[in-house]
């Protein structure tokens, strides 16, 4: 016979970053109660939970960071097992969560990526690594473009997010909310971001595999921007932040990667 409990109350509250496709629910079980997670995203989601319980023990721990997997459903956070079915037990949670896994430290520091444009171009860097413009203490490239160049996949990945709705543009930081962006993940738990792309300029969609130099969307002049350009990011995606990295890219004919310079052109002939 199933044994009953008074639950007194549930509280939930949740902040959510980047990703709308994850849930966090409970399930009641034959010792209390289930923390469950679905993810419907195409990477990893980091989920925070802090919880808030009387007479409930979690068995996986409590306040600290879970990953689960892509792609998934009914992944087990924790079990919550009553101490006491004599007595009251209470349930609640706080929550935050994210794209990728919070804990990755590796990645392939040596992976050759092409760089972001067409084949026989060439481009202005205007702004690099740790940039006096908008770079402090951040590993991105700012390539000079026109608005409608065309944008290719530095390297191969899963689309994990395209957002292509917005069309203001302006030189202060509170209208990076308008940015336009393409966001892939990559084998190795990094993700690249292709930011500032033009209103309805994405050419992929969520869920879509890419190939390395394949065409996936068009630069433009939107969010916060001093004027048409492809901003370029690789970074690790922490809970609340981003851990910024370094890339090597195919330049000329492809023979070697390198550091990317600022100030200087650079030519894709492969």
């Amino acid at each position: 016979m199933k044994s009953v409990f008074l639950l007194i109350f549930c509280l939930f509250s949740i902040i959510t970053f980047s990703q709308d496709n994850f849930k966090l629910y409970y399930e009641e079980t034959e010792n209390g109660f289930k923390i469950l997670a679905d993810n419907d995203e195409y990477s990893p989601v980091s989920a925070q939970m802090d919880f808030r319980l009387e007479n409930l023990k979690s068995s996986n721990g409590n306040n600290k960071v879970f990953v689960v997997p892509a792609r998934t459903k009914k992944h087990t956070i924790t079990d919550l097992n009553v101490i006491d079915r004599s007595k009251r037990v209470k349930l609640g949670y706080e929550s935050v969560y994210n794209h990728g896994n919070n804990y990755l430290k590796e990645y392939d520091a040596d992976f050759e990526y092409y760089l972001p444009f067409e084949k026989g171009t060439t481009f202005w860097l205007s702004q690099g690594y740790n940039g006096a413009t908008s770079h402090q203490n951040e590993n991105a490239l700012d390539f000079k473009m026109p608005v409608g160049t065309k944008i290719y996949a530095t390297r191969e990945g899963l689309v994990v997010q395209v957002e292509e709705s917005f069309d203001k543009s302006c030189t202060d930081v509170d209208c990076a909310k308008f940015n336009n962006f393409i966001l892939i993940y990559h084998s190795d738990g990094t993700f690249a971001e292709y930011t500032h792309i033009k209103k309805n300029g994405g050419e992929v969609k969520v869920g879509d595999q890419v190939k390395k130099g394949q065409f996936i969307g068009y630069s433009g002049d939107v969010g916060w921007a001093t004027g048409p350009h492809l901003h370029f990011i690789v970074f690790f995606q922490r809970l609340k932040n981003r851990v910024t990295l370094k890339t090597k890219f195919l330049t000329d004919q492809g023979k070697k990667a390198i550091i990317l310079t600022e100030k200087e052109q650079y030519t894709r002939g492969y």
